[in-house]
C-alpha cells in the first residue's frame, strides 16, 4: 500500500480518482442487470415449457440471477461510495471525516472499529468493493457462456 497523503490537495485528488473509479460500476452494472433479469424471468418460464431444459441448465440459470443479485448489492455499495468520495473531493471547506463516520455511525453503516481510518484505507476499501463487483459480473458472464454450451450439448 502507498504512503498515506499528507497535504489537503493530495488527499482530494485521492477522493477525486477513487470517485471517478467507483463510478465505473455503473457501466459494470449496466451489463450484469440485463442478464440478471433475463435469468429470473427465464427461471419463470423455463420450468414450465413443453421439452423445459435439463436440471443443469435451470440450475446455471438459476446461479446466474443469483449472482446477479450479489452483483446489484456491491454495485449499490459501489455507488453509494461514489457519492462520498465526490462529495469529500469536491468539499473546499476540507474533508472532515469525523464528521462523515458519525453520520455514518448513525446510521448504523459503519463500525465503531472503522471509524478514523485515514483516507488511504477507505480508498483501498472501495477498490475491494468495486473489484468484488467486477468479479461478480465476470462470473455471471462465465455462468452464461456454461449455460449456453449446456443448452447447445442438450443437457
Amino acid at each position: 500500500m502507498s504512503a498515506p497523503v499528507k497535504d489537503g490537495s493530495g488527499e482530494r485528488w485521492l477522493f477525486t480518482v477513487a470517485a471517478a473509479l467507483l463510478e465505473q460500476g455503473r457501466v459494470l452494472d449496466g451489463v450484469s442487470r440485463p442478464l440478471t433479469v433475463v435469468a429470473l424471468a427465464l427461471l419463470l418460464v423455463l420450468p414450465g415449457m413443453a421439452g423445459s431444459p435439463s436440471a443443469a441448465v435451470i440450475a446455471v440459470v438459476a446461479l446466474v440471477a443469483l449472482v446477479g443479485c450479489a452483483e446489484a448489492y456491491f454495485a449499490l455499495r459501489v455507488a453509494f461510495d461514489a457519492a462520498l468520495f465526490r462529495r469529500l473531493a469536491e468539499d473546499a471547506a476540507g474533508r472532515d471525516l469525523a464528521n462523515l463516520d458519525d453520520a455514518l455511525g448513525a446510521l448504523g453503516l459503519v463500525s465503531a472499529a472503522k471509524r478514523g481510518r485515514p483516507a488511504t484505507e477507505r480508498v483501498a476499501g472501495a477498490r475491494r468493493l468495486i473489484t468484488r463487483q467486477a468479479t461478480m459480473l465476470l462470473l455471471q458472464i462465465l455462468l452464461v457462456l456454461a449455460g449456453a454450451v449446456l443448452a447447445l450439448r442438450g443437457g
